[in-house]
């Protein structure tokens, strides 16, 4: 059978990997230039530390790039470990995390070991010549757990520091970098201080391109006629209040790789619908087909109903933190310092947002303050919460919310028979908003019936008062 003839096979696996890292046994298919530039720098420099914004992709550049790299050059990196597992015991919570990740958390006596005694114990031993490369990953963790725990904290440090003082062992310590600031104590606990650094920004334009094309080439789809161009220069827009009032979509010289997995996973399965078994190509048509807000307020759909099922927290509560306290009236992102629920819950739910890039934090004299990871989010999490509400709530319910969306305006309240079948605003299980709609909403309605008696009662006062000059008027001409 030629190859004109052949039978084609229709790719089944959509190769973007979406919102979650790269993984060890996958390819990045950019920025193997910066994995070769950061897996020298190890190399030579023993310890380093990688800093970047959140979302720029650390996790997948050292799974799926640099460790690969340090292997084949002789070494030898350790799965990542962080240091984000609870206290377990009296022992230091941070130590025992990076054991439970290195060894498993069924080790004995892991919780009596140093970081020097885990590393002892790593399978498989070193080959003659080899080098242990410990990868130590999201390390800000240590600074925003706790806050209280200073001495624990110095104490992993230390224990880090022991680990390397002896020069056999190197190390690659992954962090955000709005988190450099608070490791500067910690520092003097550590060879070198951490002068050796290396710096990941988000995706420039080649990078975003080369992030697009690979991908779909490995399985013989090519993108066509500009379509992968047209996604980049989507992808790379910002909002920007301009003076005045006004705003525009401006092209900005980064992608966030997040965004671009997410769009490109939705791209993938638009295209190869419409082409079925002939699917070889993706071109403009399907670039404009698919739209990016729409493709993040599915992820972000997703997101809360997997924090919904693995936390137990209430999705409507999570929405409407959203959108009540991080995206304005003029839908521009705004900061806030509370969490959706109050508690170790909403700590959690937190930690979780931020994992899944749906919010960035920034630390501010010890307070952090909360905000979208990315403009793109706004009308995607406002599409999908109304789209939820109308499929989940009553109709007075999502009242409550167009009136609170139209800046508490009297002529979106309820009325009539929408307001009688309104539950009372006493009732239980009440959300703060609906409350306070249906209370203004009945203060309202009694205002609008007193305004109504207050004017029948006048008609009737005038309507008296024409009848006794009439009768006066009659009393004279008859006398």
């Amino acid at each position: 059978m030629s190859a004109d003839t052949a039978p084609i096979v229709l790719p089944a696996t959509n190769p973007y990997v979406g919102p979650r890292a790269f993984r060890r046994d996958e390819r990045l298919p950019n920025r193997q230039r910066a994995a070769r530039e950061l897996a020298d720098l190890v190399i030579a420099e023993r310890v380093v530390l990688l800093h970047a914004p959140s979302g720029a992709g650390k996790t997948s550049l050292i799974q799926a790039a640099v460790a690969r790299m340090l292997r084949s050059d002789g070494f030898q990196p350790t799965t990542p470990a962080r240091v984000d597992k609870p206290p377990a015991g009296t022992g230091n919570r941070y130590v025992h995390s990076v054991g439970v990740d290195l060894l498993g958390a069924e080790t004995p006596g892991l919780a009596d070991m140093t970081i020097s005694d885990m590393i002892e114990r790593l399978d498989p031993p070193l080959l003659d010549g080899g080098a242990r490369v410990l990868v130590l990953d999201q390390l800000e963790e240590i600074l925003a757990l706790d806050p209280t725990d200073a001495p624990a904290k110095e104490e992993f440090f230390r224990q880090l520091g022991a680990a390397l003082a002896d020069g056999t062992l190197w190390t690659l310590l992954a962090v955000r970098e709005d988190y450099l600031g608070g490791l500067e104590r910690y520092l003097r606990f550590l060879p070198g201080r951490l002068r050796a650094r290396f710096r990941l920004d988000f995706l420039d334009h080649g990078e975003a391109l080369a992030a697009v094309r690979t991908p779909a080439g490995e399985q013989r789809v090519s993108f066509v006629d500009g379509a992968a161009e047209s996604l980049v220069d989507r992808l790379a827009r910002a909002r920007v209040d301009r003076p005045g009032g006004g705003d525009d979509w401006l092209k900005s010289p980064y992608v966030e790789p997040f965004q671009l997995q997410v769009v490109c996973r939705t791209l993938w399965r638009v295209a190869s619908s419409r082409a079925g078994e002939s699917f070889r190509e993706i071109g403009p048509q399907d670039v404009d087909r698919v739209d990016i807000d729409r493709a993040l307020s599915r992820y972000y759909t997703h997101a809360l109903r997997e924090l919904e099922q693995e936390l137990g927290v209430d999705q409507r509560a999570v929405r409407d933190w959203f959108e009540r306290d991080l995206i304005t009236g003029r839908r521009f992102r705004a900061q806030t310092s509370r969490a959706p629920v109050p508690g170790d819950l909403g700590a959690r739910v937190l930690d979780a947002l931020e994992d899944a890039y749906l919010i960035r934090v920034d630390n501010r004299a010890g307070t952090p303050w909360y905000e979208l990871a990315h403009d793109r989010l706004i009308n995607a999490v406002l599409d999908a919460n109304q789209a939820w509400r109308h499929a989940t709530l009553d109709p007075w319910q999502v009242a409550a919310y167009e009136w609170r969306r139209n800046q508490r305006q009297r002529a979106f309240l309820l009325t009539g028979d929408a307001l009688r079948r309104a539950p009372q605003p006493a009732a239980a299980g009440l959300a703060d908003l609906e409350r306070e709609f249906l209370v203004r909403s009945r203060d309202e309605a009694g205002l609008a019936d007193a305004r109504g008696a207050t004017n029948r009662l006048a008609l009737l006062a005038a309507a008296e008062a024409v009848v006794i000059v009439v009768l006066a008027v009659l009393l004279v001409v008859l006398t």
